[in-house]
């Protein structure tokens, strides 16, 4: 099996959501066995958390990290757009198609006067019948999901650096947020 960048920097990408990942269910683990501790111990306030945090980066770390998340997930999007844009082109031309086809059909006499059967009515006219199978096929095959893929990147990454006080735009490229005052 062939892998091209595309692939690589998905990889990459999901990899470092994995590590993230990873980190926050340690953190929640160590919250759970708290809280399961205090309940043995028949502690009825809430448990202190008190564990040791994972060691934090140094200031240009996090930037070299945040740059080299930044350049993965903008080579991810931008891999993606040449073929959301063909996804694109295909559906617009069989969606114009069926349309085209359906105003035939429906203009048709003898389909308008209910002189032939629904099925050779399909059978006269054969450009709509097919356009609509393409068409039916298509969907059934995932096409609006890939002519979005971009948008869906980027929203389910919008969702995981919600968590770190971050955003991407369309693009990317990453936007830091402000920390949350505790007031």
């Amino acid at each position: 099996m062939r892998f091209s960048k595309c692939n690589v920097e998905t990889w990459k990408l999901l990899s470092i959501v994995l590590k993230t990942w990873i980190t926050s269910y340690w953190i929640v683990s160590k919250m759970v066995e708290a809280v399961t501790r205090a309940q043995k111990n028949g502690e009825t306030s809430s448990p202190s958390f008190s564990f040791t945090p994972l060691p934090y980066l140094s200031s240009k770390q996090t930037d070299t990290d945040l740059k080299a998340f930044e350049r993965r997930l903008t080579e991810v999007i931008t891999c993606l757009r040449p073929g959301t844009i063909r996804w694109r082109i295909i559906l617009v031309v069989a969606s114009i198609c069926t349309a085209i086809g359906a105003w035939q059909w429906i203009n048709d006499p003898l389909t308008s006067a209910s002189q032939v059967s629904f099925l050779d009515s399909l059978l006269n006219h054969i450009f709509f019948t097919m356009s609509s199978l393409i068409l039916g096929l298509l969907f059934l095959t995932g096409i609006h999901k890939r002519v979005v893929a971009p948008a869906i990147i980027t929203q389910r990454t919008r969702v995981v650096l919600a968590d770190f006080n971050m955003s991407c735009d369309e693009t990317g490229k990453l936007i830091l947020r402000p920390r949350p005052t505790n007031s």
